[in-house]
């Protein structure tokens, strides 16, 4: 009679809005668990009338019955006791361990039951969430698992699937941009296994948000009048009767879907449940909209790397994965800031399950740095979105040495600070008993004005001392210096409807003016063009009144009405004035000038 068939392991990342899992079979071989044909499962919950939980497709298709008795993102849930479906309270423990328990029985089907398996979780997770998702997988009927932290899972599919070397001594950096949450990480290679140095994120950022920017956007559009408001509001309101929150749900997979083809076209089309015609969403739009939070995630990413203190040798590569990273903005900006191109693959989403598959014996050599319990990671705070980042510190010089070792995390600076302003002051004394005899043969009033100078000498040497060891290990809490935060940009946006004939005849870009109070146009500035910007001033000419007669210019979203015109540089020692509406300084403000001056 033949053994039984036993996988040899399984990975498991339970995600916001959809759980992958990978198995490795006996032979050596890894896949993924398809969930009916797909890769993808979504991760929703839905309580049947016999008391039983659905999970995934199963769940979705009956939610668009009965929308009261699903819970589509239960991983956002995970500090609450419990979950109302329909009129029941389910514990959360029990809506996790219903998805732990069908990729449990599809592992089962394709592979046999597994003889390990391994749940990957945020590196910033604390005890009780751990400890929920652990519990869950036994109750599921698993063996222990092994929690394995997401951007070690990463790390090792970026080095052993897709052979990029990572030696001891230099590090991946993982931007990990998923449905509900966000995570950076900088995961070192030692002789022991992937050890993470610092770790910070935000699970106020990230596809789900990005979706409910998108349909906010959409609502501005239904405002023109009372009864298509209305008909918005009752579209939206998350506490409307059955009917109504089918169409809700409907709009937002619509949106997400929207989403997603705007990754791989300039413009798709949405159908808005209730109203007759389609929206129209350009890559644009949907850029405008992301940016403040992307801004965030190149924000924390920064800052961890400057927590870890990585010299860019020592950064083996930047690695996106998560669903949301696939946007391309997110790679553009994170190669615009930190001056790396990022690794990308085709199905970012897949990563941690894939990378979670390992043999019991190598997850054990995966160690976490034991640095500021309780999350056993250093957590780095990201500036909020309306302050720029800070500049991180200068690396040292590049050694010739082929692998640079990772510093140590107990280093301290050595003091020599003390003993350097002490000989300082030891060679200026000496000096200054010299130039005080002299002074002495020449007479009062000349001494004086020498010894002032003197005086004035040892305190700017003193003065140069700190202020070259402060810039050589700067905190993490100092503001940028103004000679640090560099010319003041602008980004040129454009979002006039061709309904009006001002749009129609500007030819989708803005015009330039030549003098602020002119509506002659000089030339037209290119969507996304960046520009340095001089200073800002009025004119009444752009006053937006909401007339096309009159003049109405107000077309961005999240805008206020503003009769400001900025001058910007356009090489060559010209100079031209454009709208400020037409103009993005601070992505997480659209309407901050951003410290621009005044003319």
């Amino acid at each position: 009679m033949d053994a039984p068939r036993t996988a040899a392991a399984l990975g498991i990342d339970f995600g916001t809005h959809n759980t992958v899992a990978a198995v490795l079979r006996g032979d050596g071989r890894r896949h993924q668990i398809l969930f009916d044909g797909h890769p993808l499962l979504p991760s929703g919950i839905y309580l049947d009338h016999d008391g039983s939980i659905l999970v995934g497709r199963d769940a979705a298709s009956e939610a668009r019955r009965y929308p009261h008795r699903y819970e589509r993102n239960p991983k956002l849930r995970l500090d609450a006791p419990s979950i109302l479906l329909g009129d029941k309270e389910v514990p959360v423990r029990d809506a996790v361990a219903a998805v732990m328990r069908r990729v449990l029985a599809e592992c089962g089907a394709v592979a046999g039951p597994p003889r390990s398996v391994t749940v990957t979780v945020p590196a910033a997770w604390g005890p009780a969430r751990r400890h929920l998702v652990s519990d869950a997988v036994t109750a599921a009927g698993g063996p222990a698992p092994v929690l394995l932290p997401e951007p070690v899972a990463a790390a090792r599919y970026f080095a052993e699937i897709l052979g990029h070397r990572v030696e001891p001594g230099r590090a991946v950096v993982v931007y990990d941009l998923g449905a509900g949450t966000f995570d950076a990480s900088a995961v070192a290679a030692t002789p022991e296994g992937f050890e993470v140095l610092a770790v910070d994120g935000s699970d106020r950022v990230g596809g789900h948000y990005l979706d409910q920017a998108l349909v906010d956007h959409l609502g501005d559009r239904f405002a023109g009048t009372e009864e298509r408001a209305a008909a918005w509001r009752s579209l939206v309101d998350p506490n409307a009767g059955t009917e109504t929150l089918r169409a809700r749900f409907a709009l937002y997979d619509e949106v997400r879907e929207a989403k997603e083809r705007l990754s791989r076209r300039s413009t798709t089309e949405v159908v808005v449940p209730g109203f007759a015609a389609d929206e129209l969403l350009t890559r644009a739009e949907l850029e405008l909209l992301a940016r403040p939070l992307l801004a965030r995630t190149v924000a924390i990413t920064k800052a961890v790397v400057r927590e870890a203190r990585l010299a860019p040798e020592q950064v083996a590569g930047i690695f996106m994965v998560g669903g949301a990273s696939r946007m391309p903005l997110a790679a553009t900006m994170i190669h615009q800031e930190l001056g790396i191109a990022p690794t990308m693959i085709e199905q970012p989403e897949l990563v941690v399950g894939e990378g979670a598959v390992v043999e019991p014996a190598a997850a054990a050599r995966t160690r976490v740095a034991p640095v500021y319990a309780p999350a056993a990671v250093s957590q780095v705070q990201a500036p909020p979105p309306s302050s720029p980042p800070a500049r991180p510190a200068a690396p040292p010089p590049a050694t010739p040495t082929a692998v640079l070792p990772l510093p140590p995390r107990t280093a301290r600076r050595p003091a020599i600070l003390p003993v350097l302003l002490l000989v300082v002051a030891v060679v200026l004394l000496i000096a200054s008993g010299a130039v005080l005899a002299d002074l002495v043969d020449r007479g009062g009033a000349a001494a004086d004005d020498d010894l002032a100078t003197t005086a004035e000498a040892v305190e700017t040497t003193a003065d140069e001392s700190e202020a070259t060891e402060s810039s050589a290990a700067p905190s993490p809490s100092d503001p940028p210096s103004p000679a640090d935060s560099g010319p003041i940009l602008g980004t040129v946006y454009w979002d006039c409807p061709d309904t009006r004939e001002y749009c129609r005849t500007q030819g989708g870009r803005p015009g330039i003016r030549g003098e602020a109070g002119s509506a002659d146009a000089i030339g037209y500035a290119e969507v996304g063009a960046v520009y340095e910007l001089v200073c800002f001033t009025t004119a009444e000419l752009i006053t937006p009144r909401g007339d096309e007669e009159e003049g109405y210019w107000d077309y961005h979203p999240g805008k206020d009405a503003s009769d400001v015109m900025v001058e910007v540089d356009l090489g060559g020692g010209d100079s031209g004035f454009i709208p400020f509406v037409w103009l993005v300084i601070d992505p997480a403000d659209v309407n901050s000038l951003g410290g621009l001056a005044e003319c």
